[in-house]
């Protein structure tokens, strides 16, 4: 697939690089941009105003599978992506960052169709949704939805004697409709086993129903001792980020308290939300110690500062608040602040990244998420007709895989080991980024080999 991708900043970057080692991707970028960081992509490189129909053409728009515009203005994105497809682009994919910019109604499918683009993502208004979403759900580090919804993935850190830490998983009766599929203990993955036995503090990643993985936290992964949230928030960053989380939470029924530094735009605020609207700075002790922010059950940090979203965040941590949910924009930081202490670490940034990669992969190797900075990727794969029916015990991928869920008939299950997975079944699997060439291999490949089968 040829892939044109204008952009000048860690956007543009983080695409390139996503969508290269599979695609023929050239990188249009502004004259002045420094070429050390593009060096370092396996690209082709055409410098000038990618709003240019003289330097879109130079480029080769017109043989262009897709063409993403993810500049930060979005005046000129939108320009680029109608100027790429009147020249021949076969798709077209723009990048708005500005709250409310062109909104129709919340419904960005009816604005693309209006100006005759395929596809516009907004990084700011996914950021915050996906933040929503994961304080929806008490203690969740990460929460995903696949399959129309109707299947859910979960990240959790294990309570102190929780049911699952005091025996084997294969003396625990997990709940039906959950499979385990992770686990990371002091910063390494691991696929639970039969003879895994979990300890407190462990982060584990589960797939299933609702249903499922409500029980699985109350039941499994929690303590009675664990205190109920308060569904009290306190925003910190009142920027596009922080407006959206706000409106999202209240929506949700949450009482929210936004602190911003600009009085200018506090005053703004204060006549778009329903919350309390402070104006401070988040670092300010006798600011948070006036306005009980250590009553709080979530803290959510995304000023546009990384440096003070993670200072923020470990103020929160000292006074106690329970979950602390943070901005990092920074590819370099996104672990780092993970390694530090705090519990859920997004980017604008990545959320974007994700449903591009969603919009440019073909249906055959389809990657629904990237999760845990992108060190592990949710894969969605058709097996071939002619797949030589296998149970899940049999199976024995050369790689970190596991299958999480197999959709069937337009029906999700939550597969167990006698499960079989048969010719034109759908998997969703979970494996490293850099063993997915192996493991769409082993799923599609004609030629698996299937070794003795040990017992477990």
């Amino acid at each position: 697939m040829f892939i044109l991708v204008a952009g000048e900043d860690e956007v543009g970057f983080r695409i390139a690089e996503a969508v290269m080692s599979q695609n023929h991707v050239v990188f249009l970028a502004p004259d002045n941009l420094s070429s050390a960081r593009l060096d370092r992509l396996d690209v082709e490189v055409v410098n000038g105003s990618c709003s240019s129909p003289d330097v879109l053409r130079r480029a080769h728009v017109n043989q262009a599978d897709v063409f993403i515009a993810c500049t930060p203005m979005d005046e000129q994105n939108i320009v680029s992506c109608l100027a790429a497809q009147r020249l021949g682009a076969k798709r077209a994919i723009c990048f708005l960052n500005r709250h409310g910019f062109l909104n129709l109604a919340d419904d960005d499918a009816a604005l693309a169709d209006s100006l005759g683009i395929d596809a516009v993502v907004r990084p700011a208004e996914q950021l915050a949704a996906e933040i929503v979403q994961i304080i929806s759900i008490p203690g969740a580090l990460d929460v995903r939805t696949f399959h129309d919804g109707k299947i859910r993935m979960l990240k959790y850190e294990i309570d102190p004697g929780a049911v699952i830490t005091q025996r084997p998983l294969r003396d625990i009766d997990i709940p039906k409709g959950v499979n385990l599929v992770m686990g990371l203990r002091s910063g390494e993955l691991f696929i639970p086993k039969g003879d895994t036995l979990f300890r407190a503090g462990d982060k584990v990643t589960a797939i299933g129903t609702a249903h499922g993985i409500r029980t699985l936290i109350f039941e499994y992964l929690r303590t009675k001792q664990h205190a109920s949230e308060t569904r009290r928030v306190t925003v910190v960053g009142g920027g596009v980020v922080g407006l959206a989380v706000t409106r999202g939470l209240e929506k949700s029924g949450w009482k929210v308290k936004v602190i911003e530094v600009d009085r200018a735009r506090c005053d703004e605020l204060a006549l778009r939300v329903n919350s309390l609207v402070l104006h401070g700075d988040g670092t300010d002790l006798d600011l948070l110690d006036e306005e009980r922010i250590a009553d709080s059950s979530v803290l959510i940090a995304v000023t546009s500062n990384d440096e003070k979203n993670l200072l923020v965040s470990l103020l929160g941590k000292h006074l106690g608040i329970p979950r602390i949910i943070t901005r990092a924009d920074k590819m370099v930081n996104e672990r780092l602040f993970e390694k530090v202490g705090i519990d859920v670490v997004l980017s604008a940034r990545g959320a974007a990244l994700r449903s591009v990669i969603r919009e440019v992969m073909d249906s055959g190797r389809e990657m629904l998420a990237e999760i845990e900075h992108g060190v592990v990727h949710v894969l969605e794969l058709a097996l071939p007709d002619n797949f030589r029916p296998l149970s899940l015990a049999e199976l024995r991928p050369p790689t970190f895989a596991i299958v999480g869920a197999i959709i069937r008939d337009r029906r999700a299950v939550i597969p167990r080991g006698h499960h079989v997975l048969r010719g034109g079944d759908r998997v969703i699997v979970f494996c490293r980024t850099d063993d997915e060439e192996r493991t769409r291999d082993f799923f599609l490949s004609q030629d698996r080999l299937i070794p003795r089968v040990e017992a477990r």
